[in-house]
């Protein structure tokens, strides 16, 4: 069983890879807004 700890570093750095892409993403309106929220989110 995974513990606690594993699950929310996993989260965090799924968080961490989809702020990167959508702050990669020139064509979508808001990205920086998005990109703050999964980053403070990570």
């Amino acid at each position: 069983m995974i513990n606690l700890e594993s699950k929310l570093i996993e989260k965090s750095i799924e968080a961490f890879s989809i702020a990167i892409e959508l702050y990669n993403k020139p064509t979508i309106k808001y990205r920086v807004e998005g990109f703050s929220l999964f980053i403070c989110n990570a």
